[in-house]
């Protein structure tokens, strides 16, 4: 029979755990919410959200307050309800209850009475409680934020006598004490982009990681070698230069002296069509024409060393307003070239304008792959699941071969290499241009 001072001591005891709910369900609630919502909902006039911002703009305020609320509440847990459990079991064990047995049966009561009352507090105190808010962050952060910050105005010269102490002790034992901002670091980030695979499409999953992996790329990683560019003599004439543009139907060219390691400038299509209006305005009006000079027109490269990450890479573009870099190594001799699209590829993907000629892309588990030459390592590992050692210093896969053949190959010539065989397809001259990789049976 249960008298009423057990009874009330029942209803405390659950009151106290449910306290002990509403603090850790609060923590998790606020720290897992999305202050970009918040901040939506809070210009709309919520007054809850509101609240919530006011916390998570001191985090360590807030988690003082929660964790003197469980802390409170364990306290209190512990106080009420374990006399309070032990009561009841060792009345149901009563009838059992003898001068030989009364020890053991007090032993039995205080085990169950403390594995019950541990149970209820993790399970109802805790993990339910926290289960909830992660599920419900944003709505639920909403609803305790403004009894929490009235808690807060409750107990503040507790918390900061608390945060004092804290600070001091800290500061004892060699801590700096110094707050960190709540920000995510980008390892961080890519979890989070993967725990987001309901509200975000593939696209964007992928655009997002690339995103984060900028600063990982070099301008090294993703030029255009200097034996692969297009470049036109500074003494060439309006027709020639005019032949290469169409021939290759680009929008810029760089401008060379002398030798095409001689990079002086770059020529934008517009500019050399605007020459060339103006002089065949000329011819109709058999007026005077204006010799071709195409110093003129040219403009200042953007020079970047190789070694350049492609995050900073992007802000060079925006700020010089130039869409074609040229890349130089540690002597500043020419090594490459690198525009804005070869930058913008690598998180957006490839880009095929209506020039590309048009080829079936490869299939990433496709038995058979036929690449570039200057496909890089890394696209290899992350397109086509293709890990190839890159100790050597090589970053292409023209350049993977090269250093497994030792010589320079012929078309035909092939590399055996972890279940695969790399078939050289192309030459162009010394340079592997394409190849066939197919796996081996």
């Amino acid at each position: 029979m249960i008298d009423s001072n057990t009874g009330y001591r029942i209803v405390l005891l659950v009151v106290i755990i449910v306290a002990n709910g509403f603090f850790a369900a609060s923590e998790t609630a606020l720290l897992s919410s999305r202050k970009i919502r918040l901040r939506q909902l809070a210009e709309g006039g919520n007054v809850g959200a509101q609240a919530a911002l006011n916390l998570l703009a001191n985090p360590e305020r807030l988690l003082s307050v929660v964790q003197f609320g469980v802390t409170m509440a364990s306290l209190g847990l512990g106080w009420a309800g374990e006399d309070t459990i032990f009561n009841i079991l060792f009345g149901f064990l009563a009838p059992l209850n003898t001068p030989t047995s009364a020890g053991i049966l007090h032993a039995v009561a205080f085990t169950l009475s403390f594995a019950l009352m541990s149970y209820l507090h993790v399970v109802l105190g805790e993990v339910v409680p926290k289960n909830l808010a992660i599920e419900k962050a944003d709505r639920l952060s909403i609803i305790v934020a403004p009894v929490l910050l009235i808690f807060y105005r409750i107990i503040e010269p507790l918390v900061y006598a608390i945060e004092k102490s804290a600070t001091a002790i800290s500061r004892l034992i060699g801590l700096s004490g110094v707050q960190h901002t709540g920000g995510h670091s980008a390892e961080e980030l890519k979890y989070i982009i993967a725990s987001s695979r309901r509200e975000l499409q593939n696209f964007e999953r992928e655009t997002l990681g690339r995103v984060l992996e900028l600063n990982d790329y070099s301008a090294r990683e993703i030029m255009v070698p200097r034996t692969a560019i297009i470049s036109v003599s500074i003494d060439a004439t309006l027709d020639q230069v005019l032949r290469i543009f169409l021939e290759h139907l680009y929008s810029r060219l760089p401008v060379y002296e002398g030798k095409p390691e001689n990079i002086i400038g770059v020529l934008h299509f517009k500019d050399l069509i605007r020459v060339w209006d103006e002089r065949r305005s000329a011819l109709e009006r058999r007026g005077p024409v204006r010799p071709f000079r195409l110093r003129r027109i040219i403009r200042k490269p953007l020079v970047v060393p190789e070694t350049k990450a492609l995050n900073q890479l992007i802000g060079d573009f925006r700020e010089s307003r130039s869409h074609v870099a040229i890349v130089v190594d540690e002597f500043g001799t020419i090594s490459g070239l690198i525009t804005l699209e070869d930058a913008l590829e690598q998180i957006f993907g490839e880009f095929e304008d209506e020039h590309d000629e048009l080829r079936t892309r490869p299939v990433s588990d496709s038995d058979e792959l036929e690449l570039e030459g200057t496909t890089s390592i890394r696209d290899l590992q992350n397109q086509y699941g293709i890990q190839l050692t890159a100790d050597a210093g090589f970053e292409t896969l023209a350049g993977f071969l090269l250093f497994q053949l030792g010589v320079i190959p012929s078309s035909a010539d092939f590399v055996e290499y972890e279940g695969r065989k790399f078939t050289i397809l192309e030459m162009d001259r010394n340079r592997i241009a394409r190849v066939l990789i197919e796996k081996m049976v």
